[in-house]
């Protein structure tokens, strides 16, 4: 009997991305050829930021493989985590677990006698290098098989044991030949086990948390998410701290959630100690019992007053390294704890910086300057991760030139008229959220819309057909606009429409795109079908070759305006900067328009992609006059000279700015913004 499932945890350090199955039985029945499909996981390798972790899923159909349930879900079924990666001499190497999610033993037909097979973690395809050039291979398996095709290299795990519910087995040592010339790598694995029961449906429990690290000063609090991945379960789950000292709490609202989500908030005495401590969140349901960990480091009062969480994005958009300066002092690197980066920015504000490592090791590097109320609004959360509900719908009688765009909850999905007319919503927020769909047709036809108030479905539930010949379907109202202030050069102009809804103001997409001139028709919601809380954000952009100017207003009745044009980007004095000569360093030095008094960027980027990005609030410059360069972090420990354009590149550079006036669901509200670019 085989069955497989997806298996990955995002939020675990370094985590691995996998499969379970349990071993294939001459006679099992096999499922109708191409009825079920397997989401592969590609697991990613950063030689130079020392990570193992796992990108988006790739969906695949199965092939050969006989099995009668697929399930899904991010950490539910297993985890594989990975610590202490090193890269010396040629070798990539990493300690890996394996933790049981389920609510079976693993590695047992009878749930006490272990089988003498174990837990494999093998090789699907791969290690495939993806930065760089050379050939990655597995260095020290313990064996090959044939699990899903011949001589699969695999790590075998529970050997002569069986892996208890909830039980994680000893690390073992994965160790991968690659040359200094790569710089990533990925591969594929898949999981076999022996089950106790392998005909019923998988129960399941995954417990994550982000971030994953806090730092609190004595007398101080701070929150992070607990998220609970569930399979086949919806039972509650006791919540809890563990190995907290004296002084440290911890309270969870709700304490006992039957959802996905409970929010932890740790609280720290004034009298503890500083230092790092290492704690546990536990969960304990019929499901079996977990846990997962967490760091608490406790400061200094009134120090690391800023958390940078990078911890839920995929492993290409991590932060390899990172750097902070407080108020005009110097830079000093900051290292990170799962992902998670702490420092103190003082009254007179300060910087950030940090290097991705894109889609094939490719670099980009940001710095942003802020106040330190910007600073410290909250966890900067760079990836929030999805937790919301998945639902499926279709639409019925589009036209037969069109795009259909269905929101709910601020989650969007477009539909095409030569395409299926299928579905699906992801990270819809929980609750009552009023649903938008917009019919658009491409080629000046007629348009629909349809609108459900208050809709509240069940995760993976479906949404009844939008059919926009029904009843419910209406004519969208029409206003005339007029563009004031453009210039004969802009003579390409387009026009989007989104809508806002309900009291938490969520964005509905309705249409982009239209290709617009001085005056024009757009399109929105009639009054009729309309509500208080409802508003239109028209946004219009008006290019050239070297320059964007946009605006977005918002307005809840759709008729006839006039709108303005914000004034344009002057063109920055651009020079490069004599010291290092390692790399490319730039300075813009420009005057910011009245009209984006609110934050700046100026970036470049060479003929290889490597790119910089520079930014400030424009509380924290104080005015509009305005310098920006790349600092020089030459002299910083893990700082590599080759993640900036290089010293002897040419390329392209951008400066811009945005302004505005009011927030969004209010009468009037404005943003504007503008662009101009060049070379060097």
């Amino acid at each position: 009997m085989l069955r497989t499932f997806r298996l990955i945890d995002a939020a675990a350090l370094s985590a691995v991305g996998l499969w379970l199955g349990a071993c294939a039985d001459s006679s099992a029945p096999t499922a109708p050829k191409d009825q079920f499909r397997t989401e592969l996981i590609t697991c990613q390798a950063s030689v130079s930021a020392r990570t193992l972790d796992c990108a988006a899923s790739q969906p695949q159909a199965a092939r050969g493989v006989s099995f009668d349930l697929v399930l899904g879900g991010q950490g539910a079924l297993v985890r594989l985590a990975s610590s202490g990666n090193a890269y010396n001499s040629g070798t990539f190497s990493s300690n890996v677990t394996v933790e049981n999610l389920i609510a079976q033993s693993m590695n047992t037909a009878d749930g006490t006698t272990p089988d003498a097979g174990g837990v494999k973690v093998f090789f699907n395809s791969g290690p495939t290098v993806t930065g760089g050039t050379g050939v990655v291979s597995v260095a020290n398996p313990d064996g090959t098989g044939a699990f899903t095709g011949s001589s699969q290299e695999y790590f075998q795990y529970s050997d002569g044991a069986v892996l208890l519910s909830g039980a994680t087995t000893a690390a073992k040592l994965w160790q991968f030949s690659v040359p200094t010339t790569v710089t990533t790598f990925e591969f594929q694995v898949f999981v076999t086990t022996t089950l106790p029961d392998e005909f019923s449906a998988i129960v399941a429990l995954g417990l994550s948390r982000t971030p994953s690290a806090l730092t609190i000063a004595p007398g101080g609090s701070g929150p992070t998410t607990v998220l609970l991945t569930r399979t086949n379960f919806s039972g509650a789950v006791t919540l809890s701290l563990g190995n907290a000292p004296a002084g440290v709490t911890g309270s969870f609202s709700p304490a006992a959630p039957t959802g996905t989500s409970s929010t932890l908030t740790v609280n720290v005495g004034g009298g503890v100690a500083p230092g790092v401590y290492h704690l546990t969140v536990n969960g304990t349901g019929s499901a079996g019992n977990r846990s997962t960990p967490l760091t608490l480091t406790v400061g200094t009062a009134g120090s690391g007053n800023v958390t940078v969480d990078f911890s839920s994005c995929p492993v290409d958009q991590r932060a390899v390294w990172l750097a902070a300066q407080n108020g005009t002092g110097p830079w000093t690197r900051v290292s990170g704890v799962g992902d998670v980066y702490n420092f103190t920015i003082g009254s007179g504000g300060g910087g950030l910086a940090y290097v991705v490592l894109g889609a094939g090791g490719v670099p980009s590097v940001t710095v942003q300057y802020m106040t330190q109320a910007e600073f410290t609004v909250g966890t900067l959360v760079f990836c929030p991760p999805a937790t919301g509900k998945t639902l499926n719908g279709s639409v019925a009688n589009a036209g037969a030139f069109d795009q259909t765009t269905v929101s709910l909850g601020g989650r969007s999905a477009s539909v095409f008229s030569s395409g299926s007319p299928a579905f699906q919503l992801t990270d819809v927020p929980d609750g009552p959220q009023d649903l938008v769909a917009y019919d658009h047709s491409l080629v000046g036809g007629a348009e629909s819309a349809i609108i459900r108030r208050s809709q509240n479905i069940a995760d993976n539930g479906t949404i009844t057909t939008l059919d926009f010949a029904s009843v419910e379907a209406f004519t969208p109202a029409t206003a005339t606009i007029t563009l004031n202030g453009l210039l004969g050069s802009e003579q390409y102009v387009q026009q989007e429409m989104v809508y806002q809804v309900a009291a938490n103001c969520a964005t509905a997409f309705l249409y982009n795109g239209d290709i617009s001139g001085a005056t024009f028709t757009a399109f929105g919601i009639p009054s009729s079908q309309q509500q208080p809380t409802d508003f239109h954000g028209l946004l219009v952009l008006a290019s050239t070759s070297t320059g964007i100017r946009i605006i977005q207003q918002y307005n809840h009745s759709l008729v006839a305006r006039t709108l303005t044009l914000g004034a344009v980007m002057p063109t920055p004095t651009i020079t490069t900067l004599a010291t290092p000569p390692a790399y490319k360093r730039l300075q813009a030095v420009y005057t910011l328009p009245t009209d984006y008094e609110r934050s700046t960027w100026f970036g470049y980027q060479d003929g290889a992609n490597n790119s910089v990005t520079i930014s400030a609030t424009f509380g924290y410059l104080g005015g509009p006059s305005t310098t920006l360069a790349l600092p020089d972090f030459s002299a910083l420990s893990g700082w590599d000279n080759n993640w900036a354009p290089s010293s002897t590149s040419t390329g392209t550079w951008f400066v811009s700015g945005n302004g505005g006036s009011g927030s969004v669901c209010t009468e009037g509200a404005s943003v504007k913004a503008a662009t101009v670019n060049g070379t060097y």
